[in-house]
């Protein structure tokens, strides 16, 4: 999707960097966070991103710990037009019991991310924050979507472990894949053979 819109080079951090490389996803570079830290790379020290997108949570803090330990940043600050995108917030496990639990975990921190990466004075030294947490009121990205899979030109990750059957063993192997937050791709149940 990224080299749809554009993207010249798509990188991927994950424990199966590998498979990053491959098809669908076809990243140019990918690293394994658990052996090597996504923002040492020098290569991306050295020429930096102007977008990073977080599907995982947790990159801002080490984003912040690394500018504050002096070392260079692997994407551009808001000031170079740097941009960091994310899904969820730092820990993507929560509960939420009451309406302050919600603004504590979503909203507070990013608007006060979203706020000092704009005008604050981290704007030179960190990118632009933005917490997207839905799709734009008009259906034209979803009929965007659906286009480019129909055309085969977005293809969907699926883990390899599924489909499960849509048994009561199959539906718990799924579920537990996905509270492993380790699957490769999305978790399918097959609910009907029927086409």
């Amino acid at each position: 999707m990224a080299r749809l819109q554009g993207a010249s080079y798509v990188a991927g951090v994950g424990r199966d960097y590998e498979r990053l490389m491959e098809a669908p996803l076809y990243c140019d570079y990918a690293v394994d966070y658990t052996k090597t830290d996504p923002f040492s790379v020098k290569e991306w020290c050295d020429k930096p991103f102007d977008v990073i997108i977080d599907l995982a949570g947790g990159a801002w803090p080490a984003l912040l710990q690394h500018r504050s330990s002096g070392h260079p940043s692997i994407v551009k600050s808001a000031k170079s037009k740097g941009r960091y995108l994310t899904i969820t917030p730092d820990n993507p496990v929560f509960e939420i019991h009451k309406m302050r639990d919600f603004f504590k975990i979503f909203l507070f921190p990013s608007l006060g991310r979203a706020i000092s990466s704009r005008i604050g004075l981290s704007r030179a030294s960190m990118p632009k924050y933005s917490y997207v947490l839905a799709l734009p009121e008009t259906s034209e990205a979803v009929t965007r979507t659906l286009a480019l899979a129909s055309e085969n030109k977005l293809i969907a990750c699926i883990d390899e472990q599924g489909p499960f059957p849509f048994t009561s063993d199959g539906v718990r192997r799924a579920f537990e894949l996905q509270a492993s937050y380790h699957s490769k791709g999305k978790v399918v149940i097959t609910v009907s053979s029927d086409k």
